[in-house]
Formats: C-alpha cells, sequence, structure tokens
C-alpha cells in the first residue's frame, strides 16, 4: 500500500552519489552529482534545482552492502514520505549485490519513488524498464564477484613462491633481491627476507615472553634492559603484542601447521614441506580502510599461509604456547582510569624524561566539590617500576585548575595575547604566513606521495609478475622524494616562528576563545581537552613546577616568561602575561 501522508508534489528529488575510495581520480561524487542535475534538468522543466533537490554523498563505502550513513538517511527520507524520485550517476551507485537491490526496488514501490539513471536508459516504471534495472545490477555484482575471484587467485599465485612481496618487513628482517628462471627460461626478480642487527632484540623477546608469562612484564623488562627499536623508542605492549603473534617468526614445522588448521586457514603448500626448514609466510594478513588507510589486521580465517624462502627464528612449540599466553591474558588488558576527568590527559609530559604523565586514580577520595581525585604520574615511571624516572606526582585537580585559570585569563579581550591574535588576523602577508603557504604545499605533496605508495602497495597483490619491478622502482621514487620534502619541511619549521603565523589560524583561535570559553565548564570532557589543544602546544612538570607553552609564543612575545603561586604549587608559564587585566601578581624570571 502507497503512503499517502502528504501530496506527491511536496516531495523532493533525491541525488544519490558514492564512490569506494577517496582519490581524485574518476567519477568524482561531485560529477556525479552534477551529471544528475543536468538529467534533472532536462527532464523536467519547472525543477528548482537550489530548492527541490537533496543530495545524498557517501565517499569511501562500498556498494555490496546497504550500511552507508547518507544512504541511510535517504531511505529514513523515503520512509518519511519526503522524496518522489532518485537520480544517480549509474546504478552500481545504489547497490552491488542483487538481492539487497531487489528488497530495495520492492520496498520504494511502496512508497512509489521513481528511479533516474544519468547515464542508462532504465527505470522503475514499466516492465521493460525494470527488466533492464535488474540485468544491469545482475552485471554490476557480476563484475565485482569476478574482480573480487581475479584479486584471490593472484593472491593464490603469490602465496605458492613464499615470497615477499614489499612493505614495511617486520622487525629483524631486510628484503634481499634474487633471480628467479621460469619455466620459459626468463630472469625474474623476487625478494625473500634476510636478517638483521635487530634479530637477537626479537629472540630474546621471545624467550623473556615465554619465561615471564606476560606482556606488561615483557614491557616492563626492555625498558629496565634499556633493549629498544631501531628508532631509539621503548617497545610498548602493544608494539610487543604484534611481534610475538607474527608467524613470520615461527618455523614452518608440524606444530604451526597444527595450529592454523584449527582455523582452518588457506595453506598453500605441502604438509611434507613443514619440517622446520623455514619459516612461515602469511598473506592477506591486513586490509587498509577508510580515507586515511588506516590498517586493519583481518581475522585469522581470512589468512593464506604459506612457506616463505627465509629462517624462522623460533619453534612452532614456542609460538603457538606464546599465542595461547596472549589470548589466556587478554581479560587483564592495561585500562585506563575512565572515571578520571583529568582535563591535561594526553597532553603533559614529564620534563625529566619526556614520557606522557597518565592520571592514576586515588582510592575513594572525593574533593569538597565532587570531583574524583587524581595524580599526574609519569608513564616511565610506572612501567619501568620507578627505574628509569623518578618524577614525583603531581596533583591532578590543581594542575588542571591552574591551567584553566590561566587559559580563561588569556581568554579576555584586554589580554595581550588576545590583543596579539587580533594583530596577526589584520596582517595577511608577512613572511611567517609566506612560510606557512609553502608548509601547506609541502604536506599536501607529502601526503598525496604516501597515498601513491600506500595504492602501489596494494596493487602488488594482483599485478602480473613482469609489473613488480617497475612498481618497486616508482615506490622507491616516491620514498626519496618524500625524504627531500621532508627535510624542506624541517627546514622551513627549524626558525624562530610558532605555530600562530598565519590569518586563518588567528581567526580560528580568537573564534574558539570568544564561542567556547566563556561556557567551558559546560561542555563534555572530550571536547574541553580539544579546546585546550588547540591553545596549548605543551605542558610539562618535573614533579615541582608546570611549564605551560601556548602555541604562538615565540611569534607573539618570545621574551615573556611569567610565574605565579597558588597553595604548595608553582605554574610557570612560557608565554604571555596576562597585562594590567591580571587579578594577580606575576614576576618575571
Amino acid at each position: 500500500m502507497k503512503s499517502t501522508n502528504k501530496k506527491k508534489d511536496d516531495r523532493k528529488i533525491a541525488i544519490y552519489s558514492r564512490k569506494s575510495k577517496y582519490t581524485g581520480k574518476g567519477e568524482s561524487t561531485k560529477n556525479q552529482i552534477e551529471m544528475c542535475k543536468k538529467k534533472i534538468a532536462f527532464q523536467f522543466d519547472d525543477i528548482d534545482l537550489d530548492n527541490d533537490i537533496i543530495v545524498y554523498e557517501d565517499e569511501g563505502f562500498t556498494g555490496y552492502n546497504m550500511n552507508r550513513p547518507a544512504f541511510q538517511k535517504m531511505l529514513k527520507d523515503i520512509r518519511d514520505n519526503k522524496i518522489k524520485i532518485i537520480a544517480f550517476y549509474r546504478l552500481d551507485r545504489i547497490s552491488r549485490n542483487v538481492t539487497d537491490f531487489s528488497n530495495l526496488v520492492t520496498e520504494l514501490d511502496n512508497y512509489g519513488v521513481v528511479f533516474l539513471s544519468a547515464t542508462e536508459n532504465i527505470e522503475n516504471v514499466t516492465p521493460s524498464g525494470r527488466a533492464m534495472m535488474f540485468m544491469s545490477s545482475v552485471f554490476a555484482q557480476l563484475e565485482r564477484d569476478t574482480t573480487a575471484e581475479r584479486i584471490r587467485d593472484n593472491m593464490i599465485d603469490l602465496a605458492k613462491t613464499g615470497r615477499w612481496l614489499g612493505g614495511n618487513t617486520p622487525t629483524g628482517f631486510d628484503s634481499e633481491q634474487i633471480e628467479h628462471i621460469t619455466i620459459d627460461g626468463k630472469k625474474r626478480k623476487l625478494f625473500k627476507l634476510t636478517e638483521n642487527e635487530e634479530m637477537p632484540i626479537i629472540i630474546t623477546l621471545f624467550k623473556k615472553m615465554l619465561e615471564l608469562k606476560s606482556l606488561t612484564k615483557l614491557e616492563t623488562y626492555t625498558i629496565q634492559h634499556d633493549i629498544k627499536t631501531k628508532n631509539d623508542k621503548y617497545f610498548s605492549r602493544w608494539g610487543l603484542k604484534n611481534i610475538l603473534t607474527n608467524p613470520v617468526y615461527a618455523y614452518a614445522d608440524k606444530d604451526t601447521l597444527e595450529y592454523f588448521k584449527t582455523f582452518d586457514v588457506e595453506i598453500y603448500a605441502e604438509e611434507k614441506d613443514f619440517n622446520g626448514d623455514h619459516g612461515l609466510m602469511v598473506y592477506n594478513k591486513t586490509e587498509h580502510k577508510g580515507k586515511n588507510k588506516v590498517v586493519i589486521k583481518r581475522d585469522v580465517e581470512d589468512w593464506i599461509i604459506s612457506i616463505g624462502k627465509h629462517k624462522g627464528v623460533v619453534s612452532g612449540k614456542e609460538w603457538v604456547e606464546i599465542q595461547e599466553l596472549i589470548l589466556k591474558n587478554s581479560d587483564m588488558r592495561y585500562r585506563k582510569p575512565s572515571a578520571s576527568n583529568s582535563l591535561l590527559s594526553g597532553l603533559i609530559r614529564c620534563s625529566h624524561c619526556g614520557s606522557f604523565m597518565r592520571p592514576k586514580l586515588k582510592n575513594k577520595t572525593i574533593s569538597e566539590d565532587g570531583r574524583r581525585r587524581f595524580d599526574y604520574m609519569c608513564e616511565l615511571k610506572d612501567k619501568s617500576r620507578k627505574q628509569k624516572c623518578q618524577c614525583k606526582n603531581i596533583n591532578g585537580l590543581e594542575a588542571d585548575d591552574l591551567v584553566m585559570e590561566k587559559i580563561k585569563e588569556l581568554a579576555n579581550p584586554k589580554s595581550l595575547f588576545y590583543q596579539s591574535l587580533k594583530e596577526i588576523s589584520k596582517n595577511t602577508f608577512t613572511e611567517e604566513y609566506k612560510n606557512n603557504e609553502e608548509l601547506k604545499a609541502l604536506r599536501t605533496s607529502l601526503t598525496k606521495n604516501e597515498k601513491d605508495i600506500s595504492s602501489l602497495l596494494d596493487k602488488i597483490k594482483y599485478v602480473d609478475i613482469d609489473l613488480l619491478d617497475d612498481i618497486s622502482k616508482e615506490i622507491k621514487s616516491l620514498k626519496e622524494q618524500n625524504l627531500k620534502i621532508e627535510k624542506q619541511i624541517k627546514d622551513l619549521t627549524n626558525t624562530n616562528y610558532e605555530e600562530i603565523n598565519d590569518k586563518d589560524t588567528a581567526d580560528l583561535l580568537l573564534n574558539v576563545l570568544d564561542t567556547y570559553f566563556n561556557e567551558f565548564n559546560e561542555l563534555d570532557l572530550n571536547t574541553k581537552r580539544n579546546l585546550i589543544k588547540l591553545l596549548v602546544s605543551s605542558v610539562t612538570t618535573d614533579g615541582e613546577d608546570i611549564t605551560i607553552n601556548f602555541i604562538g609564543a615565540r611569534t607573539l612575545q618570545d621574551k615573556d616568561v611569567c610565574a605565579c603561586n597558588k597553595t604548595s604549587d608553582v605554574l610557570r608559564i612560557s608565554g604571555f602575561p596576562t597585562g594590567e587585566d591580571s587579578k594577580r601578581d606575576f614576576d618575571v624570571f
């Protein structure tokens, strides 16, 4: 039964656009929308393109399912009887799944909604149009399934070679080029993993995990014994877990074979070859999702297991034992003190070692105004059991209150900070502004190159073997470009200027100060933290004093340093005095 809550003429025309990836190539969502508008203008003489159309836009979402935010919003509006026509660039923008599409057509029929394609001669009004529409949907799903099958087949062919496909090598390994002679006598360049100087550390980590039986204890051990990454950083629990759960370090023997059989994983090697001579190689282990290409670890059932050309470093029996230990201890994960309302969490650092100061709740203690008491404690001090840092804990509530009091003083329109922002807001052609524009261009190029590298790495999964060498050269060239760009960025930022050096940033901060800080106490915790980070570049403490570095301090008032006292705590601020409007005396030192 068709819905009749509104007259049909009162309803709008929906334009729906979708693209699977955030790229500038192909049919962008903006182009799709423009094509649909042209089609609508051609079909209807009395349509106001500004007022009679609602645009729904999804970018970065597959057409294989209906779980897309803009698409779901459009469906809700259809069910609320607000839409009479859905216009789209091509039918596969709506759905690539025949079953979902069929159910959708049935639902839209109930609401009298008509399809309009900008590029295809299909509709859901006449029998022939509906037949053509369903045929197009079938071919869209066939195309998707065929592509997925081809990628999977190529992945399996690559797995049978046991070679390293490129990308970031696991810690302890380098990638070595080798030559391979094919059946037709042609030479092909392949790559295999070879051990480097970090491998003794990896072996130690596996050995100590078996001894300590805890990721937390292993993390403490590495800190106490100065075991660090090649970037001279301490290993985190999560970094240690990624290493210990990576099958590449395990020998391909009967224990690892039986372990992966229990997960019903696809294994492309003969059972007799699991003899402990080589290490394991895993394909299809991760995928990139979303606009920022976040690396997501796939379920074990989706992995493809093969035998590599490299040697393992831990027996299958030991590796499996460690997997069981990690799974067993998964319920005892590190938990952040969620009950803490710490404003400076993720911002305040220890001035002795540079580690973050983390909120540590005090047991059953409440302040006079009803807030839960907590201390800020040096993370390295905590993890090393006080061996690597002895920074004193500081009172969390008082530290937050002191910092917020100073920030609110800066938000006063009479303060030097506020007045300096207004001056920058008026001046758009300073040398600092030119530097900022150059930095923007360099960072844009850097981001583009990183996206291109990620795209090329994705292609390795399913391109022909003959093209691998060309892709590797292109990746190498892009990485070399990025090194040069990073040096240019470093040269430009290694000046006497801080972050506030353009009108846009100054305008943003003025807007934040004017809009939010009068009602700061009414905001939620995450919003408060984000607003503080807009104004403060860093907060440090040595256990006695607190130092705040405000964004733009050098640019606006390099020489001003001020301090104030409150009970037993000292607030030392590198930045701006509040000027004549201050309600407290500040001593310059």
